[in-house]
């Protein structure tokens, strides 16, 4: 009995051992958001750097204020990242530690959230959402979709119109679906990013309309894009240059809605270079944000995964991402 006794004693010891060694590690993961370094930051335009610190800065392949290659992205972009996945290296690093606005780049952490219900048994991807009142979206950057109240739409096509076509609304819609409110689905979107030790990040609204308290790093979207790509259905939407998908009108009647991706790399209206197949992607447009892109792609048979927030506007940044494409080929 005693030997029994001291056994279990042994084990108790070597769990609450292990469980503080763990905390420990992850006490780095601290919470960088603060409301008034928000807001005064956002007025003066001068964002923090984040330094890395505990498990965040021991996993991560990138340290704070490293400069890589940042020539040619000085000046016009806010930050931009492009980091060899197969080798597990930093190509280009400007800023990629610095606070920045996400705009529409966050629907990638709503489509995780949403993924991670769905995996948990709490809801389902052919679920029907039921539209029982208006979205507000007064916010002239937003992008809204036909749908309307009294209509229905599966959780699947939410998805799909969402990250192809960027709508706002079924970012607001989904996040009620699965969080109850806005406030509700943006406490689980900063959970999971603490999760995934992205902790220059802080989250309030599902879909990534500008707010002072609403941004990210370059460095952090390189973790959530690579979190989204563990999913099935993001990698499924994200290979369509084009797709048609369906809902319920008040009166039960079948309406299509023809989507084509906002990513202009596979929209067509941009050249993508014959030995490049995007993978993941998710792009962002506010007055503040500026030009957002990220990407998970394959050249020549490595994975790649790049982030680019341009200043001046769509044209110069997929100008910028040739510029990554043709720093891949001496790596």
């Amino acid at each position: 009995m005693k030997k029994l006794v001291l056994f279990y004693s042994i084990v108790v010891c070597v769990c609450l051992l292990t469980i503080s060694i763990f905390f420990l590690k992850s006490s780095g993961y601290s919470k960088h958001f603060d409301t008034k370094e928000a807001i005064g930051s956002a007025m003066t335009g001068e964002f923090p750097i984040y330094k890395l610190s505990g498990a965040a800065d021991k996993y991560a392949i990138l340290k704070v204020n490293q400069n890589i290659n940042p020539e040619q992205f000085q000046g016009s972009s806010y930050a931009a990242l492009l980091i060899d996945n197969t080798d597990n290296k930093v190509l280009v690093a400007h800023n990629a530690l610095k606070r920045i606005y996400p705009a529409s780049t966050t629907k990638l952490m709503t489509a995780i959230v949403v993924c991670d219900a769905v995996e948990k048994g709490k809801i389902s991807y052919d679920d029907e959402v039921y539209l029982d009142h208006y979205i507000n979206l007064s916010n002239p950057d937003a992008v809204a979709s036909m749908l309307t109240i009294d209509e229905t739409i599966t959780v699947r096509n939410l998805l799909f119109g969402m990250l192809m076509e960027s709508y706002n609304d079924y970012a607001m819609i989904l996040a009620e679906y699965v969080g109850g409110s806005n406030e509700g689905f943006a406490k689980l979107m900063n959970e999971k990013a603490a999760e995934i030790g992205a902790t220059g990040t802080h989250f309030v609204n599902p879909h990534g309309l500008h707010r002072d308290d609403h941004y990210t790093t370059a460095y952090d979207m390189y973790l959530i894009i690579n979190e989204a790509a563990k999913y099935d259905i993001i990698r499924e939407i994200d290979k369509y240059d084009s797709f048609t998908y369906t809902y319920l009108d008040s009166d039960g009647v079948e309406q299509e809605d023809n989507i084509t991706p906002t990513n202009q790399f596979l929209a067509g209206n941009y050249t993508l270079p014959s030995n490049i197949t995007i993978k993941e992607w998710k792009t962002g447009t506010t007055a503040r944000a500026g030009s957002v892109l990220t990407m998970i792609a394959d050249i020549d048979g490595k994975e790649y995964t790049m982030f680019i927030a341009d200043s001046i506007g769509p044209e110069d940044l997929y100008q910028k991402y040739t510029v990554m494409f043709n720093l891949t080929k001496d790596n």
